[in-house]
């Protein structure tokens, strides 16, 4: 039997069009969605806009966590762009990606689902060397973390998606923010500012439309 999968997702719509592409790479690969309580891995998909929406995201894991101790959890999105040190040292959690990384959120999360370890060795995939392991207070184990502030693997080109049972699937064109308002965390969390070329936003639509969207 193959390996399970559950992916929560909060936040706006890029972090949703995030999530579905997640998916459809795990689906892709041959895996298949569960609830959390039967899942291999889970990935939470975070949001970090309001102080509310960092309770809900640290709730939801430790409820994953209390439903399925044996659950490997990924943490990925705005909260562990901004602060992966926090979710690194909750129970459970085996792995932080950011969005600076999050175009590697559907291998690492099939590596986690089959049971592999990450270890920081030349012979590893070099995209999948952690950029660094975090020891959790709670677990006295090494976490793995993959975030920086360059931002190099960006999802915005990677996310090719199929539409499935949605007939308005989201399709994101555009990462990040150019301004820096002083009330605003998407330029820390998204990044500078960067655009899919047309040519691949058309390819896209039209891709959505053939499978039925």
């Amino acid at each position: 039997m193959g390996s399970a999968f559950h992916i929560e997702n909060f936040g706006c719509r890029a972090a949703r069009a995030d999530g579905e592409a997640i998916g459809e790479h795990l689906r892709s690969a041959g895996l298949f969605e569960e609830p959390p309580a039967a899942a291999d891995v889970v990935i939470v998909n975070t949001c970090s806009v309001t102080a509310e929406a960092d309770r809900a995201a640290r709730a939801f894991i430790r409820r994953a966590h209390r439903l399925n101790p044996e659950v490997r959890i990924l943490v990925t999105g705005c909260y562990a762009q901004r602060a992966p040190d926090e979710l690194a040292g909750i129970k459970g959690v085996a792995a932080v990606v950011g969005n600076s990384h999050k175009a590697l959120a559907p291998e690492i999360a099939i590596r986690l689902a089959r049971g592999s370890q990450f270890q920081e060795q030349p012979d590893s995939s070099p995209g999948l060397v952690p950029v660094r392991s975090l020891l959790s207070g709670s677990s006295l184990s090494a976490t793995p973390v993959w975030v920086d502030d360059r931002f190099a693997h960006s999802f915005l080109e990677d996310a090719q998606l199929v539409p499935g049972a949605q007939t308005r699937p989201n399709l994101k064109i555009q990462e990040g923010c150019g301004n820096r308002c002083t009330f605003c965390v998407i330029p820390e969390t998204r990044g500078h500012s960067r655009s899919m070329p047309a040519g691949s936003v058309l390819a896209q639509v039209r891709n959505f439309v053939a499978a039925g969207a």
